[in-house]
């Protein structure tokens, strides 16, 4: 329905992504016979038309997009309730389905709808990958030309709309001309969030430095991902102007030496960013195509990765051999180190890491310092660092967000569990536990817990005394939190 009016070729989208109808089905073209299917306006008779507007396109905001396609259907009212542009401006548009299968040409007349006039999220990634021109003949150039020039109009329309987040990840943005990079310097500035994976892969850093030299701590843009870019050539002055911004996706990203230690240092000095994310690939050295951080100091390392807010650094992916055959990490001690004594971190991901030769005081103290944690299975930790987090959290600690997704921690002392859980505000214990473990936490809560909300996932309680589970939910209810218990047969359950 959203291509009325429209060419009727575009039915043959109809048949992409199969099961995937939910973001398809608004490509159907259909007829709407006002004088049949009007509503009769008998007072007698109950029906949704006699609402007002703004109380049906309130109801109209709680369905699935694929619902709002059947009751634009119904009639001309409804044709008009469900295309308000607000019903749709969280819509996923299937922009990519769309280029590959029926053409750029169709795509920009979807933006160019109505409905989408105040889209908020718009992701175009992989809509452009270009093709080369060497030993094309006159024809493929003007095809060429063409596409192109179908792109650069896809990319002025979705710098009319208020996007809040845009993805343009591996498109050949190099082939833009400057006039248009321009166009599009501009676009991204005023949009919160853009990611830009493997756009930049060239030697060509013309856009990047547009974005950068126009870039503050004031500007509407607020997270960027320019994970897989070629950002070697890029001035010092404007790759330590990243630190304008509140998230920065780095991963895999190609940088020199000095580049990166200029980064870090004003990093460590102080820093706008919030989130900082290299994933599960380093910052690569464009010279030596290796991890960038093993050519600084790890002081300078560990002081910058702990002046922001949440850090995902997955370093180390084992293939052969145990963590133990791998030599000691030394910029991972000594982040840990940092991160035990003065760290903003609050939260970390940073399972694939080599914690194997870390002391169990280093690793309790640098945990214990974060305000959310997860205990996951890790080959890379041991027990000794998993009790001695434990013993410290029972005694001091910063966390308010606790996970526990083991499988089993039947290896562990119930006194130890209970003691460091009651301790946390919000605790998940997403694992199976012994009747010993339940009973342990549950008989812990008294007045001197900080716990507030305990979720005993699928770990049945039925069996622990009334009076037992009576005062626990009551001390956390006290302490300020939700806490039920759910029934499922014989068998009871505790959540928040």
């Amino acid at each position: 329905s959203l291509l009325q009016e429209k060419s009727e070729s575009v039915r043959t989208m109809e048949n992409i992504g199969g099961e995937n109808n939910q973001s398809k089905e608004f490509l159907v073209e259909e007829k709407i016979d006002d004088e049949a299917s009007d509503v009769s306006t008998d007072l007698f008779q109950p029906n949704l038309s006699c609402l007002p507007n703004e109380l049906l396109l309130r109801i109209l905001g709680n369905l699935p997009h694929s619902d709002l396609n059947s009751i634009i259907l119904v009639n001309k009212k409804f044709s008009g309730l469900g295309s308000d542009p607000v019903l749709w401006k969280r819509f996923a548009v299937p922009a990519m389905e769309i280029a590959q299968l029926l053409g750029l040409d169709i795509l920009l007349r979807v933006l160019k709808l109505p409905r989408f006039s105040k889209l908020q999220v718009l992701d175009l990634n992989r809509v452009y990958t270009g093709f080369s021109r060497k030993g094309s003949n006159v024809q493929n150039y003007q095809q060429f030309d063409e596409v192109l020039q179908q792109f650069v109009d896809i990319l002025e329309v979705a710098g009319s709309l208020p996007l809040a987040w845009l993805d343009l990840s591996y498109n050949n943005l190099s082939a833009l001309s400057t006039p248009d990079m321009l166009t599009m310097t501009k676009m991204v500035l005023n949009i919160h969030h853009v990611e830009m994976f493997a756009t930049l892969r060239g030697e060509d850093s013309t856009f990047i430095c547009n974005i950068l030299e126009n870039v503050s701590e004031t500007s509407v843009l607020r997270s960027i991902n320019l994970g897989a870019c070629n950002l070697d050539t890029l001035p010092i002055s404007l790759v330590t102007k990243l630190n304008c911004m509140a998230s920065v996706t780095l991963e895999g990203s190609f940088m020199t030496v000095e580049q990166v230690k200029a980064l870090m240092v004003e990093m460590g000095k102080g820093t706008c960013i919030k989130k900082f994310d290299i994933g599960s690939e380093p910052i690569i050295e464009i010279e030596a195509l290796g991890d960038a951080f093993e050519n600084l100091e790890p002081e300078v390392v560990a002081k910058a990765l702990n002046n922001v807010e949440y850090l995902s650094y997955n370093k180390v992916k084992f293939v052969d051999g145990d963590c133990c055959d791998f030599p000691p990490d030394l910029h991972l001690a000594s982040f840990l180190e940092v991160m035990g004594k003065n760290t903003k971190l609050k939260k970390v991901e940073m399972e694939e890491n080599n914690f194997f030769y870390i002391q169990p005081e280093v690793a309790a103290k640098a945990f214990n310092n974060l305000e959310h944690y997860e205990f996951k299975p890790n080959p890379n930790n041991t027990s000794e660092q998993i009790v001695a987090t434990l013993e410290l959290m029972a005694q001091k600690t910063n966390i308010v967000d606790l996970k526990f997704i083991y499988e089993d921690l039947s290896w562990l002392n119930p006194g130890l569990v209970a003691r460091a859980v009651v301790m946390v505000e919000q605790v998940d214990m997403l694992c199976n536990l012994s009747r010993a473990h339940v009973r342990a936490i549950l008989g812990q809560i008294d007045e001197r817990s900080r716990i507030k909300r305990l979720n005993m996932g699928n770990n049945d309680v039925s069996k622990i005394p009334k009076q037992i589970l009576e005062s626990a939910l009551k001390i956390m209810r006290s302490n300020g939190g939700s806490v039920i218990v759910v029934k499922k047969g014989k068998k009871r359950f505790v959540r928040y």
